[in-house]
């Protein structure tokens, strides 16, 4: 064979295996892309916690979990925090940038209820930041949504997310009796340890990472969380308006946040940080926000700056205002509730139940199950809540009918068909007033017993499709009243 024949078949064979190497690189499937790297750690898990002296954990639920397919476990958490400063100016805008300050370890606990049944859970966990003005855990959200969670198969978790509901030595408001973790079960809690409430802020990121990625123990047994809404009232509802504002572009852990009864700012971001007053929810987050506020949060918890109608905002694409007419901070459902939670965990508790028909009585729990709804469809669908207007005020005062009942507002039947005068102020902190009218008043607002029941009907049915009360909760409203009508 000549050598020019051998040096084309070289050149023959060279330009084969080529082009087989060619196209098997463009018949491969192409790599996946590199899973990216989680902005908050997961913390490591242990539970559920089962030992100590009280043989239960502290802030019991007190409605009965097992009837409803629930069960209550308490874990510990722990890892590595984060602290925050501010990264450039705030404003009232809330787009409030931060920067790493410094790191500290931690350990602390959170309190999970959940369905028994994997297919009982709807996917949801409620994420309350347990409310410690009193020093200690509360979980008062939970006791206002627990008639929604429980029927819709969410799970809830509160987090102990501050030091001092760990460290409190019996110096809170509520007296000796009423013990911080450490001091009310030693046994159970000594392992606990927080570095101050300057890391408060990226634990709770942290927690609801380990939601959705557990390491270690489950905290959900095994159910998986596709929709983290987080939530806090009053004390906890201004760390969340500085979570939302601070730390959730940081983080982006939670899907939705409902904020209960807040003022007109926010909570510090560290010892030496304080935010600005007045300050609103910044709205170019995906993650939307449901404020929920009552009469008593526009001028009770703060005022000036840090009243609530100085940080009103419109209603955008990411953030909705519910200001709810008739409605107080605190009210006979969550006294009655804490009242009972108080009996059941310590040694010795104010007995409320004197107190429970004085103050504010309306069906505010009703309202927040139509709001957490709403706020649920909002993460999942897309679906924004309905629009209201705000209550009317003038002058620091809020503007009120021939009645004494506020104007304006998310409308309920004990706005729209009222038996008494319902105030968000009153002679107990914070809980509000009921002033029953008089029979005459009664008699010439509803002639007869039908008439009462018809103004309920029509008012419920209303809320209803104004999305502002569910039907199941219409329901219960118009029974109360067909059962027992003020008038004859």
């Amino acid at each position: 064979m000549s050598a020019f024949i051998r040096l084309f078949l070289l050149v023959l064979m060279s330009a084969v295996l080529w082009g087989c190497s060619d196209s098997s690189d463009k018949h491969s499937p192409p790599l996946p892309p590199p899973e990216p790297e989680p902005l908050v750690p997961s913390a490591l898990v242990s539970g559920p916690i089962t030992n100590g002296s009280r043989g239960f954990p502290a802030t019991p639920a007190i409605v009965d979990l097992d009837g409803a397919g629930y069960v209550e476990e308490e874990f510990f958490v722990e890892g590595e925090a984060r602290a925050f400063d501010p990264d450039g100016e705030w404003g009232i805008d809330g787009i409030w940038p931060v920067t790493e300050a410094s790191t500290a370890d931690y350990k602390t606990r959170i309190l999970v209820r959940r369905p028994s049944d994997p297919a009982q859970f709807s996917g949801v966990v409620v994420v309350e930041w347990f409310n410690v003005t009193s020093a200690v855990d509360l979980d008062v959200d939970f006791n206002f949504l627990n008639g929604e969670i429980l029927r819709s198969g969410h799970a809830w978790v509160g987090v102990t997310a501050q030091a001092i509901s760990i460290e409190s030595i019996g110096d809170g408001p509520l007296g000796p009796d009423v013990l911080g973790l450490m001091a009310w079960d030693s046994a159970r809690y000594e392992s606990l340890f927080h570095p101050g409430d300057a890391y408060s802020y990226d634990i709770y990121s942290q927690v609801g990472a380990t939601l959705k990625a557990p390491k270690g123990d489950d905290p959900l047994g095994g159910l998986k969380a596709e929709v983290l809404i987080a939530d806090g009232e009053s004390q906890s509802a201004f760390r969340m308006l500085t979570y939302v504002n601070a730390i959730h572009s940081e983080s982006l852990v939670y899907d939705g946040f409902l904020i209960h009864s807040r003022n007109g700012s926010g909570a510090p971001l560290n010892e030496t940080v304080d935010v600005p007053a007045p300050a609103q929810l910044r709205d170019d987050l995906k993650a939307p926000v449901l404020q929920f506020v009552t009469e008593t949060d526009l001028f009770g918890i703060g005022e000036g700056d840090f009243s609530f109608p100085r940080a009103r905002q419109p209603d955008s694409d990411s953030v909705r205002t519910w200001e709810v007419a008739g409605t107080s901070h605190s009210d006979a459902s969550s006294l009655a509730a804490l009242s009972e939670q108080g009996a059941r965990q310590y040694d010795s508790f104010y007995d409320l139940s004197p107190v429970l028909g004085l103050v504010n009585s309306a069906p505010q729990y009703m309202a927040m199950h139509a709001a957490l709804n709403a706020l649920v469809s909002w993460v999942r669908d897309g679906q924004a809540p309905s629009t209201a207007p705000p209550i009317e005020t003038r002058d620091e005062e809020i503007v009120v009918d021939r009645y004494g009942n506020a104007l304006g507002g998310v409308r309920l039947p004990h706005s729209e068909a009222p038996i008494a005068t319902l105030s968000g102020d009153g002679p107990i902190l914070y809980a509000g007033l009921t002033t029953p009218f008089d029979q005459a008043t009664l008699d010439a607002l509803y002639p007869s017993a039908a008439d009462y029941i018809e103004a309920v009907e029509t008012s419920a049915q209303a809320a209803v499709e104004a999305g502002f009360l569910l039907q199941l909760d219409a329901d219960i409203l118009i029974a109360e009243a067909k059962a027992n009508p003020p008038v004859q």
